[in-house]
């Protein structure tokens, strides 16, 4: 995700990892894609290795440090794309640690499992309240309504599971 994301910024134009550590920061995205900041560096220094991206040169502003400037290369263009049809086109089976302690759930007992269902029910509540708040500065309307949804969907779950007898 992170090489994806950073291919997709530097294809707009040549940009510092300051400046795409600012972008990916900013709540508009920063509520979509949660990345550390010392994954950007980690991940431009690849992206040159790998050929994706190449150092346009070093850019200062006043007084401000020097900032090594990155430009997308003809190959990053080519992984960009094939990047987004495999963000597409994937299928993943869930790897989250939810989907894991849902398979280890018999070791704990059923009002305890109750009450952790409700707990993540809460959570999800808001994160979906704040989900109406950002839509709007959503990078595309697409990944507004398919991360509602994925909240409404497993809302409604938790709650038919935490009602059953």
């Amino acid at each position: 995700m992170t090489r994806l994301l950073i291919l997709w910024l530097l294809a707009e134009g040549p940009l510092h990892g300051y400046r795409i550590q600012k972008i990916l920061g900013d709540p508009g995205l920063a509520f979509w894609f949660r990345i550390e900041d010392a994954s950007i560096y980690a991940m431009l220094r690849s992206l040159v290795k790998q050929g994706l991206a190449r150092i346009q040169g070093k850019e200062r502003e006043g007084q401000r440090p020097s900032r090594t400037v990155y430009r997308i290369t003809p190959a990053g263009r080519k992984a960009l794309r094939r990047d987004l049809e495999a963000g597409w086109r994937g299928l993943e089976p869930s790897r989250e640690l939810f989907a894991a302690a849902l398979a280890a759930a018999d070791e704990l007992e059923a009002e305890e499992t109750r009450l952790l269902l409700a707990e993540r029910r809460t959570a999800l509540g808001a994160r979906r309240a704040r989900l109406d708040r950002v839509a709007r500065s959503a990078p595309s309307g697409l990944l507004a309504r398919r991360e509602a949804a994925l909240l409404d969907a497993e809302i409604a779950w938790l709650t038919q599971e935490i009602e059953s007898p």
